[in-house]
This record gives structure tokens, C-alpha cells and sequence, in this order.
């Protein structure tokens, strides 16, 4: 059975799917949205904080360093170790400097662009950009292995009236790890500083190939670092404060966030919304259950009364009508219509039996008429004949017999109505099928000596169980009837038996042929005979109560041996053609019901 054949389950399933459906969109929608803002926010952030990065390099930075340089090539002190051009004397100068402004590098030239005194970064090669003649302040950046080097030059001048040169000062910091990590609490991003192809330095462990792809684009791309994805920003750094010397490639400054870290509430507001969303399909799905139920309860109710009805034929089976809120309406209107069908099936039943009863009451008003007053009409006039005065013994003797005969008639008459009428008890009991055969057969055709019955009786029927004198009883109906048939046959000229029916040659000769005949736990009669035959339209009607074709016939023969077969457990059948004779076939269990109807 498909889980969707009940109307309960598709009704079931409809609302959760539909629900489930709902809420997966809207799941969606909002969580696409909220990732769709959530990278924009990390892109505006990843801007901001690059940004924040290169002002915080120029006035923390290179701007102090600048100021500083200039104060420091403006001292007395240092111009006048630097006029001596002795390097003793200068070096004190150097290194006390160098302190005062917290330089990774100090170097002091002379006029002539010798190199005086330094301190820091021996290993740094600096390019002379200026010329030793120069009075302009420069700035660039020299890639070294531990990172960046910024470095700023100016001129050392004396003089009131005229500028006179005495050499240049040079110093430098360092970009390197230990400075991405301040700038990394700064920006509450990570760094990177690069100058040249390998000069790098960083908040995180990297090479210069991880940046690549962000350095080749030079807009906001996504990189991945030790298995986390990054999105990263690439900005040249430039200086503001002194002039900037182009490099080619140029010093580089990247901000990078981590994608995973910044969404992390975006992982909380999906966990969020999954729950939320596992709560409304569960929630979807009792709602659902219990609509469904409102819905198909009534229905299970109406089905079931259909099916006790169809079982019983009790008509007076209700289903209950509730008007709760929460039931549906629809449903209490097939509950209504079901009670108000089965009111007007049972109220047409009584009508039709009513009917029924008044239409038999009339056939057997036509029979007690017809049946009843012809005997009467004869003993009224037997008695006539008895009131004379002078009644010869032949007249009496022929006046009694009248009179006892019709008194029979009548009796026979009451007989068959009473038993149609009363309904049938059964007294089960061993009987042996053949015998009742033969008995029924000698009774059905006492005194009449030309009408003979001729048997085929399988000798391998064993006892039955069943009430051998009420089928009996329904064999001499039958037989009867056969024998009636055969005499208005041979009392017609014209008429003869001419086959059809199947009746075999002993059937012709004899006039009525029984056989009997046992298959599995089951045997069958046939009653053949040779006589007139019963017309097609009458055929569908010899087992209505009163039917009758004959005038001094009842009706009641042949119904009340179907009434005695069926009640037995058994089926009875006819088969005719005009003119060759009639055959009724029963079909009988060895063994009758035990509570036979």
C-alpha cells in the first residue's frame, strides 16, 4: 500500500511539506541575505582597517620619523661633529641619537657624501637617491630580511644669509614582525608588509606567494593561509611627510581578516535559524497531524457504519454528529448526508416491504379466490345433492367423495400457505440422499400411472447431514410440478418431447428422469422431465411467491422448496425450453449448516 493511498497521509503529508516548504525559503532568504550583509560588513571592515593601517603608519610612523630627523639635523651639537668630518667624533653622536629617536638605523655623511658614523642594520645597502649636494628630503623603502626598511633623509644645513650644506642625516625603522603584531592590535586585522620579491613580514605566518593573487588584482581577494580562508587587501605605502622616491615594485602594505572568525555570529544566526526552523516542522507536523485527523476521523466513522451496514444490513446504524470548533465541516456534512441516506434506505425498505406484503396479500387473495371457492362451489352443491329427499347410493357415494376431496384441497391449500409463511426450523440428521429420492418420488406420483419416473442415483453418495423430510418436502414440490407438466404435454397433440433441455430417451419414455450426482464435499439432483416447457419470460419468475402458469396451481410450490434448499446451505436453478421439457438442479453440502437459515 503507497504511504499516499490514505486520504489522512496525503493530507498529512501536504501540510509538512508545505510547511517544511515554506520555512526552507524563508530559512534561505533570511540566511542569504544575512551572509550577503555579512560579507559586505567584513569588505567594509577589511577597507577600514586598511585604511586605519596606512594612517597609523604615516603619523605613528614615518611622520614622527621624519619630525624627528629634521630636529635631530638641526642640533648645534650634531652640526658641529659633523663640520669636524672626524669619525671618533661623530660616532658618540650616532649612537646617543640613534636612542633619543628609537631608529632601527642612524647614519650621518659628510658633504661630501662619506659615511661619518652609524649604528643598526650594518647589513642595509642604501642608494644615494639624492646626491650628497642635494638639500631635498627623500623617503623609500629598502627590502630587507627582516622585513621592510623604511628609512628618511635630510639635508644638514648651516647658515643665516645662504644655505650651506654639511652632509645628510639617514634613519630608518624597521617593518618587520614585531611591528605587524602592533598593528595588528591597532586594526584588529592581520598585516603584512612587503618590499621587493621576498622582503616580507607579517602578523602570520606566510611567504610572499600567498599574497600573489591579492597583489595581482590589487582589490579585495580571497586567500587561503595554513587551511584558513582569508579575504585580503593590498595598498602601496607611501609617505606624506617628505617626498616619496617611486619603487618599482613598490612597497606593498596587506590587511587581511579571516573569513571563518568575522562570520562567526553568522555560524550562530544559522544555528539559530536551523533550530527555528526544526521547530516549525515539528510544530508543522502535529498541526498537520491533527488537521489531518479532524478531517479523516468523521470519515474513518462514515466507512466504518458503511461497512457494519454491508455487513449486518442494520439500516439503523448512525454516525455521530459533533459540532466541536475544532472539527470540520465538511466532514459533519458527510456524516449528516450518511445518516440521512441511510434514514430514507431504511424508510424506502419498509415502504417496498410494505409494498411487497400488500402486493402478496393481493396474489393471495387471487389465490384463496380462485383457489378456495372452486372446492367450495363443489361441497356447497354435494351438499345440495345430499338435501334432496330421495338420494340413490350412487349420488351419495359420489357426493361424499366430492366433498372429502375438496376438503382436501383445501387443506392442501392452508398447507402450502402456512408453510411459505411461518418460517422454516430444521432438525439436521444422517440421511441417505438416494432413498429420500425415491421416497420423494413415489409420493409425487401416487395413483397416477401414466407419468413414470425413471432414476440415475450415483451409488457413491455417502450419508449426508442434513433434514431429510424437509427436503423431501421440496422434492415432491418439484416432482409435482414435473408431473403436471409431462400430463399437459401428453394432453396436448401436438406437443412431444423433441429434446433441448438435455432429457435423455429414458426421460421421454418415462416422462421424468432424477439423477444425483456427489463432487468433493458436495452433491447434486437433477429433475429432468419431458413435459411442456416454461416460456423465457416466465422463467426468471417460477420462484416468486404465487407465480403459477397452471389454474389449479398455488404458486407456492417451488418457492418453498427454494426457501428449503437455500436454508440447507444449497443453490436451486432451472433450465427450460418450450415444448422440450424443464430441468431443476440442486446443489447441496454433505454436511448442512449448523445454524441453518
Amino acid at each position: 500500500m503507497w504511504v499516499t493511498s490514505s486520504l489522512s497521509n496525503r493530507i498529512f503529508l501536504a501540510c509538512t511539506l508545505l510547511a517544511t516548504l515554506s520555512f526552507g525559503v524563508a530559512f534561505s532568504f533570511v540566511n542569504a541575505n544575512a551572509t550577503k550583509e555579512a560579507e559586505a560588513d567584513l569588505r567594509r571592515a577589511l577597507q577600514e582597517s586598511a585604511t586605519l593601517a596606512d594612517q597609523q603608519r604615516l603619523t605613528t610612523l614615518t611622520d614622527t620619523l621624519s619630525r624627528m630627523a629634521r630636529l635631530v639635523a638641526d642640533l648645534p651639537k650634531l652640526k658641529a661633529a659633523v663640520e669636524t668630518g672626524d669619525v671618533p667624533t661623530v660616532q658618540p653622536q650616532v649612537d646617543g641619537y640613534r636612542t633619543v629617536m628609537q631608529a632601527d638605523l642612524l647614519r650621518l655623511y659628510d658633504r661630501n657624501g662619506h659615511l661619518l658614523g652609524h649604528v643598526g642594520a650594518d647589513d642595509a645597502a642604501l642608494p644615494d637617491v639624492a646626491g650628497p649636494q642635494s638639500t631635498a628630503e627623500y623617503s623609500l623603502f629598502v627590502p630587507n630580511r627582516r622585513g621592510p626598511l623604511q628609512i628618511v633623509s635630510v639635508p644638514i644645513l648651516i647658515g643665516t644669509r645662504g644655505v650651506e650644506i654639511l652632509g645628510r642625516l639617514t634613519t630608518g625603522i624597521f617593518l618587520d614582525d614585531q611591528r605587524a603584531l602592533w598593528f595588528k592590535r591597532v586594526i584588529n586585522s592581520d598585516i603584512a608588509f612587503l618590499s621587493g620579491d621576498d622582503a616580507i613580514s607579517s602578523s602570520l605566518p606566510l611567504t610572499p606567494d600567498d599574497l600573489r593573487p591579492v597583489l595581482r588584482t590589487g582589490a579585495i581577494t580571497p586567500v587561503t593561509i595554513g587551511g584558513v580562508e582569508y579575504l585580503a587587501l593590498a595598498r602601496p605605502m607611501q609617505s606624506d611627510s617628505a617626498s616619496h622616491v617611486p619603487q618599482d615594485p613598490p612597497a606593498m602594505l596587506v590587511v587581511l581578516r579571516a573569513r571563518a572568525e568575522q562570520l562567526r555570529f553568522l555560524n550562530t544566526l544559522q544555528a539559530g535559524l536551523a533550530g527555528a526552523l526544526l521547530v516549525a516542522v515539528v510544530l508543522a507536523t502535529i498541526v498537520s497531524y491533527a488537521v489531518a485527523r479532524t478531517i479523516t476521523r468523521p470519515l474513518a466513522a462514515v466507512t466504518g457504519a458503511m461497512a457494519d451496514v454491508a455487513a449486518t444490513g442494520d439500516l439503523s446504524r448512525r454516525v455521530p454528529v459533533r459540532s466541536r470548533a475544532w472539527d470540520d465541516e465538511d466532514a459533519r456534512l458527510l456524516a449528516t448526508a450518511f445518516n440521512a441516506l441511510t434514514e430514507s434506505i431504511a424508510r424506502f425498505r419498509r415502504e417496498e416491504t410494505q409494498k411487497e406484503r400488500l402486493s402478496s396479500l393481493g396474489r393471495l387473495s387471487t389465490v384463496v379466490a380462485h383457489e378456495i371457492r372452486n372446492p367450495l362451489m363443489i361441497i356447497s352443491a354435494s351438499l345440495r345433492t345430499l338435501r334432496r329427499e330421495q338420494v340413490t347410493p350412487a349420488e351419495l357415494h359420489e357426493a361424499v367423495a366430492d366433498i372429502d376431496e375438496e376438503t382436501a384441497r383445501l387443506n392442501r391449500i392452508v398447507t402450502e400457505v402456512l408453510d411459505f409463511a411461518k418460517p422454516l426450523r430444521f432438525e439436521l440428521g444422517d440421511a441417505a440422499l438416494n432413498d429420500i429420492c425415491r421416497a420423494s418420488a413415489i409420493a409425487a406420483t401416487a395413483g397416477d400411472a401414466e407419468v413414470g419416473v425413471a432414476f440415475d442415483l450415483d451409488p457413491d453418495i455417502p450419508a449426508m447431514v442434513t433434514d431429510g423430510e424437509r427436503l423431501r418436502t421440496a422434492l415432491v414440490n418439484i416432482l409435482s410440478n414435473a408431473r403436471a407438466a409431462v400430463q399437459a404435454a401428453r394432453a396436448t397433440p401436438s406437443a412431444g418431447p423433441t429434446g433441448g433441455a438435455g432429457p435423455a430417451t429414458a426421460t421421454a419414455a418415462a416422462g421424468i428422469t432424477v439423477a444425483t450426482r456427489v463432487h468433493g464435499g458436495r452433491v447434486t439432483v437433477s429433475v429432468r422431465d419431458s413435459g411442456i416447457g416454461i416460456a423465457p419470460e416466465d422463467l426468471a419468475h417460477i420462484f416468486d411467491p404465487y407465480f403459477t402458469t397452471r389454474r389449479a396451481g398455488t404458486g407456492l410450490g417451488l418457492p418453498i422448496a427454494k426457501n428449503i434448499i437455500e436454508g440447507l446451505g444449497g443453490t436451486i436453478s432451472a433450465v427450460s425450453r418450450v415444448g422440450a421439457g424443464t430441468e431443476i438442479r440442486l446443489d447441496l453440502p454433505l454436511i448442512a449448516p449448523e445454524n441453518p437459515a
